[in-house]
């Protein structure tokens, strides 16, 4: 029997892994993160994270393979993954405010 997760975890899920990528990217610009081969593993691994964590409902999207590339990474660590953090803390709020 499959459990669901509360949304609460599943959004701190998520926000646990964002707030990783951010640790592991700070100070870097996109040839040091091109040249760090762990941290750009790392941070895709945290992609893949986020993705499971967030759900794909029709479990067809190889979230791998939708960002092989390193400046793709980059540009959403650079530019998405504060504004994903930001929606899913509103969120987050919203539904504390329920309970």
């Amino acid at each position: 029997m499959v459990t669901k997760r509360p949304p609460l975890a599943i959004i701190a899920a998520a926000r646990r892994h964002i707030a990783l990528v951010s640790e592991w990217t700070t100070g870097l610009d996109v040839t040091a993160y091109e040249a760090d081969a762990r941290t750009r593993y790392a941070c895709e691994r945290a992609f893949i994270a986020i993705g499971e964590a967030l759900g794909d409902p029709g479990g067809k999207v190889d979230l791998a393979a939708l960002a092989p590339i390193p400046p793709l990474v980059w540009d959403t660590i650079t530019y998405d993954l504060a504004e994903l953090d930001a929606a899913l803390a509103g969120l987050e709020a919203a539904l504390l405010n329920r309970i």
